[in-house]
């Protein structure tokens, strides 16, 4: 299956062989949990996170760097402590020019400057069998106060869970910019340019910094799987249960218009720039982050009972990621591979 490992593979082949056990590391790899961290005994912790570098070449390189810089940034950001530090491993195709990579690396570099980033090292070389979109790894580093920390560990019952922009922001702004002859006919002038510019939504950087201002418990961002394992991981995580009130989740209209044409489940499909935080201040939180133009919602609470409730009904981690499919049907078959179905 294509995407990320699934948990019995992390749970019985990655988590038992870390190498060396060392007592100063405090959040060791983790299904759910985005970040490792080592506490650096003087009251502030060391917030590290690693990635492919993905770059979608047909995107444009510029634009396809701004995407690969706030993934990790994303990511990060859900420990509460901003991106300060990163390293870059380039193994570029033997096909990439040289002014194609100045282009991807200014626009790299344009990126993390915006979020207060610089490159410590890293390496570049060109390799035969490399090829779009993986090009290589991608560390971010923060350095915090530990007392700023999220993690799943602080979750308490009663706290409220905010979720912000709603489900399948990634899914649906990468199907209508890979595919935008696809789309461009099935949808209106209004609703192609929303789901066009869904793409600048694909990150929840700023989402968990402005969270972080008020006091969060736990973030995570919902990639594979969507919202609906983004809850679940979380839950599973912090040992509690989660009470969620479905209509009370921002729903962006091009959302539910591509995800209908495609065929696919929004709650359960790839939403990078959606971010579920858990907060005893969500009603504060969600405030400031629509003062700075970001949805956000209040979409239920904290509870003892030890699953995620949608509405009453129980949900568990998704078996697969629909997005997948319909990218891989949509890009063979074109139009023929959109389908209308009601939810």
């Amino acid at each position: 299956m294509l995407g990320k490992i699934g948990r019995k593979i992390f749970d019985e082949v990655i988590y038992p062989n870390l190498g060396k056990v060392r007592k100063e590391v405090i959040v060791p790899p983790q299904n759910g949990v985005d970040v490792g961290v080592v506490d650096l005994e003087d009251g502030r912790v060391l917030v590290t996170k690693t990635d492919p570098v993905f770059v979608v070449k047909e995107y444009g390189l510029r634009k396809a760097a701004w995407f690969a810089v706030h993934i990790l940034a994303s990511d990060l950001m859900t420990s509460g402590i901003p991106p300060q530090y990163a390293l870059i491993d380039l193994n570029l195709p033997p096909s990439m020019e040289d002014g194609e990579l100045k282009e991807m690396w200014e626009g790299m570099s344009d990126s993390l400057k915006e979020i207060g980033v610089m490159v410590i090292g890293g390496h570049t070389g060109r390799y035969e069998g490399v090829n779009y979109p993986m090009l290589g790894g991608f560390t971010m580093l923060g350095i915090g106060e530990r007392e700023r920390l999220a993690n799943p560990s602080k979750v308490k019952v009663g706290d409220e869970v905010v979720v912000t922009k709603g489900p399948a922001i990634e899914a649906t702004a990468l199907l209508v910019n890979t595919f935008p002859d696809v789309f461009k006919g099935e949808l209106s002038e209004v609703l192609f340019r929303e789901a066009m510019d869904m793409y600048w939504k694909m990150s929840c950087w700023k989402d968990g910094l402005i969270a972080s201002r008020v006091g969060v418990s736990a973030m995570h961002d919902a990639t594979e799987g969507g919202l609906w394992n983004a809850l679940v991981e979380v839950s599973e995580s912090a040992g509690k249960g989660m009470e969620i009130e479905k209509e009370r989740i921002p729903m962006p209209r091009s959302v539910r218009e591509v995800t209908n044409l495609a065929g696919i489940d929004p709650f359960t499909s790839i939403s990078e720039g959606t971010m579920v935080i858990v907060t005893s201040n969500g009603e504060e939180v969600v405030d400031l982050l629509r003062k700075e133009g970001i949805e956000a919602a209040v979409v239920g609470k904290v509870v003892e009972d030890k699953a995620v409730k949608v509405d009453g009904n129980v949900i568990g981690r998704p078996d697969h990621d629909p997005f997948w499919v319909a990218f891989s049907e949509i890009g063979k078959k074109g139009k023929e591979a959109l389908k209308r179905e009601k939810r």
